[in-house]
C-alpha cells in the first residue's frame, strides 16, 4: 500500500513539473540580501517602496482543484528566490475548461516594509475553502454542529471572537472535527476542505507543522492531491480540514472572493 502512494506520488511529481513558470517583463533590479522569506503583500496598491523583480505566470490543467493553485504558487516561489523577490501579490487568476492561469508579481522588499507588511496582516479570523472550483459544485462542512454549505468558487468566512471556540468538522462525526480558538489577535487560519469525508479513527492527530511555516505544506502540495492528503494525516490525523500557511491562505482568499 505504502509503495503504491509513493508511486502515485511520483507521476503526480512529474506531471507537476511539466509546467513551467513564465518570467514575463522582468527588471534588471538586482541586489546581494540572501532571500529567506516569501511574504504576501497585504495591500496590492502600495507597492511604490518596492523593488519590482518580474511578473511570473502558470497555465496548465487546473482539473478544478483548488489545491492547484497552491501548488502553483509553491513552484512560482521556487522561480521567485532564484530571481530574488521575497514578496509577491496576485495579478490575476482565471480558469476555464478546467485550465487554470496563475499570474504573480514579485518584488524584493526591505526590512522596513516587511515588518509593516506583517502588521497589516488579516487578524483573528477563519477561511475556508472547498475542494472544487467547478462553479456549479457547492461545498460543506459543520461549524459547532451546525451544517454550513458555500459556493466553491468563493471562500467561507468566519469573523471570531477571542476566546470562544470555534469546532470545525468536515462531517457530522466528532472525529472529524478541529477545534480553533483565538486568545489573543493573530493571523487569520485558513482551510481546504478534503474531498473525502469518511472519519478514520486509527491515527492520532499530531501538532499542526504549518505552525512551524509553510515547509510541510509546500513540499506536500508539489505531489497535488495524494501528497496533501498525507500532509493531512500527519497534520491532524485523517479527514480533517487541511490547514494552510498563511501567506497562501492570503492568497487563495484573494483568488476565491
Amino acid at each position: 500500500m505504502r509503495k503504491s502512494i509513493w508511486l502515485v506520488c511520483l507521476l503526480s511529481f512529474k506531471l507537476f513539473y511539466g509546467q513551467k513558470v513564465e518570467i514575463l517583463n522582468k527588471s534588471g533590479f538586482q541586489h546581494n540580501y540572501a532571500v529567506k522569506s516569501f511574504e504576501y503583500i497585504e495591500d496590492a496598491n502600495d507597492t511604490s517602496k518596492l523593488n519590482y523583480m518580474a511578473t511570473l505566470k502558470m497555465t496548465g490543467k487546473a482539473d478544478y482543484y483548488t489545491g492547484n493553485v497552491v501548488r502553483w504558487v509553491v513552484k512560482i516561489r521556487a522561480t521567485a528566490k532564484k530571481i530574488g523577490a521575497n514578496a509577491f501579490c496576485l495579478q490575476e487568476y482565471r480558469e476555464r475548461d478546467s485550465i487554470g492561469t496563475l499570474v504573480i508579481n514579485v518584488y524584493f522588499a526591505g526590512d522596513y516594509f516587511l515588518k509593516a507588511n506583517k502588521l497589516k496582516a488579516n487578524k483573528s479570523n477563519i477561511y475556508l475553502f472547498g475542494t472544487s472550483t467547478h462553479p456549479q459544485d457547492s461545498a460543506d462542512f459543520y461549524l459547532n454542529g451546525s451544517k454550513k454549505v458555500f459556493s466553491s468558487t468563493k471562500n467561507y468566512l468566519i469573523n471570531t471572537s477571542l476566546n470562544i471556540d470555534y469546532n470545525i468538522a468536515v462531517t457530522e462525526n466528532k472525529l472529524t472535527n478541529l477545534p480553533v480558538k483565538y486568545k489573543s489577535e493573530e493571523k487569520s487560519r485558513y482551510f481546504i476542505i478534503p474531498k473525502s469525508k469518511a472519519p478514520t479513527a486509527s491515527f492520532k492527530p499530531m501538532k499542526n507543522p504549518a505552525n512551524k511555516g509553510s515547509a510541510g505544506f509546500a513540499a506536500a502540495a508539489i505531489f497535488g492531491p495524494v501528497g496533501v492528503a498525507a500532509y493531512s494525516m500527519a497534520s491532524y490525523g485523517p479527514n480533517r480540514v487541511i490547514e494552510i500557511p498563511y501567506n497562501y491562505g492570503r492568497l487563495m482568499s484573494d483568488v476565491f472572493k
